[in-house]
């Protein structure tokens, strides 16, 4: 299993046998020229929701006939299932109710993607999830827990590997917070430097470079996966 971290919350799974689920799909350039990530198309088999905002749920640039997961599903040995949390602190009544966190279970690897969690979760919460190989976490707070509570979340998951999301970057002036709040709570941080890692080979606070990022720095303003569709 590879992952790809696209930007934002959007992550690429590939399969084993070429198959790919999309995780939260944003669209680009929205939210009043504060969301500047351009816009992402490829072909999918199965794109998984977390709630339904913008910068989650924008299936127009998914071709192919893909599952949309908002629920649970299983797709050909590939099971997801929602565990909903709040958006914010306040239960919801802040920025938009609930969201469906969604843990990914295929090829033996189990993945939780945290959506845009906004509450501190108990351990009780946390260890119903058992041992997990992959953690996507929220760490720009405002929408979100910040990168102090990610950080303290993501101690007491232990997954094998966690990639944080949700941050400011210089395509995305969100008021949110860049990850680094996030990566001075560990002790080692593995910055790989590119979008996307094959599950196995590294441990720990793993923080990959956006795709959409080295897209936009290379003069490409729409990407298609295998292919160049236009430029700046």
């Amino acid at each position: 299993m590879r992952i790809e971290f696209i930007a934002h919350a959007t992550f690429r799974i590939t399969l084993r046998d070429g198959r790919i689920i999309i995780i939260d799909p944003y669209k680009g350039m929205s939210f009043q020229g504060r969301f500047n990530y351009p816009e992402y198309v490829t072909r999918a088999d199965i794109v998984a929701i977390t709630h339904d905002h913008l910068d989650h749920n924008y299936v127009v640039g998914i071709e192919g006939e893909p599952v949309i997961v908002r629920d649970e599903a299983e797709v050909s040995g590939v099971k997801i299932t929602s565990h909903r949390v709040w958006h914010d602190r306040f239960e919801g009544t802040k920025f938009g109710g609930a969201v469906d966190m969604k843990l990914i279970e295929a090829e033996g690897v189990r993945v939780l993607h945290m959506g845009d969690c906004g509450e501190v979760l108990s351990d009780e919460r946390l260890s119903a999830f058992g041992k997990l190989d992959v953690v996507m976490i929220p760490c720009g707070g405002f929408y979100t827990i910040d990168g102090r509570e990610a950080a303290d979340i993501a101690k007491r998951l232990g997954a094998r590997v966690t990639i944080p999301c949700h941050y400011k970057t210089r395509l995305c002036d969100l008021p949110i917070s860049d990850e680094l709040e996030f990566c001075t709570a560990f002790e080692r941080v593995t910055r790989l430097g590119v979008s996307e890692l094959e599950v196995g080979s590294v441990e720990g606070v793993t923080v990959l470079e956006p795709k959409m990022s080295q897209i936009r720095r290379s003069g490409e303003f729409i990407f298609q996966s295998g292919s160049k569709q236009g430029s700046e």
